[in-house]
């Protein structure tokens, strides 16, 4: 079986389905050894497979410990695969005359990578030899031309589009969990806000504009910026707001989240104006799959990503400011039965990662032979 190394660094594994999916995929066709740094949530079955070795390195790497590890491991592969620049730079690090598939998470831009730790030291290394790669996986042709753009890339490197993924068909099974939990009237529909709950998804304004609306209620489920989730606490507590909570539950697997997602009737998915990766978000967003699977149409913040992936497609509703928000739930509610049949569709044909197995393993063996 043909062995290849995959390079993490500055993430998280367990919250991400694009590397939970590829690693799994990966090591049913080769032999994986996987080299991680500075890496989070790595509690996770795939890292346990038979064919996965896990390298940690931890959050620093002297020269001793590198060659020692170096002395336990292959020196050569078929393939190397970088997840985003500091996957890549540890790739260089270990083997500099590698040629590896880059896999783009996030867009780091050079003057546009607001939230993104992007050291200049990583990024002259990225830059300066970064048309040494041998492919390119993106999830959305809008990223794939931001990136050639930003970086000049040859134009004869190949790309394979690839959108954030999940496992499995779509799922039409509802949960009560979450109304039991929180013991929510039968006669209210539950709004999703999965992932961070941090000032640049406009969370406290959100609350504000879903304590208007007397049927729903608004929960918050995923990551807390402690410090601005007081002020979120502080807000509903003193405009006496009943129908916002925020998750009291975190999870170390992603499959632990869909009692949640089943629990609920509408996704938001709202990406402030802040940079360019926000933008386009469209499909490299977690949150908009994740509700797609499980029937629930999705409101997001207008951009031309997110009205590809949803308006376009049947499956939610776009808006300009979050003060939108009850007209776009009232136009869902008017024909909820449609956007709920198109977002199972929707999921079905572009979100499920099986879809996508044989296109990977080609692009992989065509990159390798290029």
């Amino acid at each position: 079986m043909k062995r290849i190394a995959v390079f993490i660094a500055h993430y998280s594994i367990g919250n991400s389905p694009s590397i939970l999916n590829l690693l799994d995929l990966l090591s049913d066709c080769y032999k994986v050894d996987l080299f991680l740094q500075s890496v989070a949530m790595v509690k996770t079955d795939v890292l346990n497979k038979r064919n996965v070795s896990v390298l940690n390195l931890g959050h620093t790497i002297s020269q001793s410990y590198l060659r020692a590890k170096l002395r336990t491991v292959l020196t050569s592969y078929y393939c190397y695969i970088c997840f985003d620049p500091h996957g890549f730079a540890l790739c260089k690090q270990f083997f500099p005359d590698s040629r590896p598939i880059y896999y783009s998470l996030e867009l780091y831009m050079k003057n546009d990578h607001y939230g993104l730790f992007y050291p200049a030291k990583v990024m002259e290394r990225e830059r300066s030899q970064i048309n040494t790669i041998r492919g390119l996986i993106i999830p959305s042709r809008e990223k794939e031309l931001l990136f050639r753009q930003d970086y000049n890339l040859s134009p004869d490197i190949l790309a394979l589009l690839l959108p954030v993924t999940y496992k499995g068909r779509s799922m039409r099974q509802k949960s009560l969990m979450v109304r039991e939990h929180y013991g929510i009237d039968s006669n209210k529909k539950i709004a999703l806000h999965l992932g961070g709950i941090a000032a640049w998804f406009s969370c406290i304004e959100m609350a504000i504009a879903f304590s208007r609306l007397e049927n729903w209620v608004l929960l918050f489920h995923g990551y807390q910026d402690q410090k601005y989730v007081q002020e979120l606490k502080k807000m509903l507590m003193q405009h006496d707001i009943k129908n916002v909570i925020i998750s009291d539950r975190l999870y170390d697997s992603l499959d632990d989240v869909n009692p949640i997602l089943q629990s609920c009737d509408m996704g938001i998915a709202w990406y402030n104006n802040i940079t360019v990766g926000f933008r386009t978000a469209g499909k490299s967003s977690g949150k908009i799959p994740a509700y797609l699977k499980f029937g629930l149409p999705v409101i997001a913040k207008k951009y031309p990503s997110t009205i590809d992936a949803l308006e376009k497609t049947g499956c939610g509703v776009c808006i300009d400011t979050i003060d939108d928000i009850a007209l776009a739930i009232s136009s869902i509610e008017k024909d909820y039965a449609t956007y709920a049949e198109n977002a199972y569709a929707e999921y079905d044909r572009t979100y499920n990662f099986e879809l996508y197995h044989s296109k990977i393993i080609e692009f992989i063996e065509r990159s390798v032979q290029a």
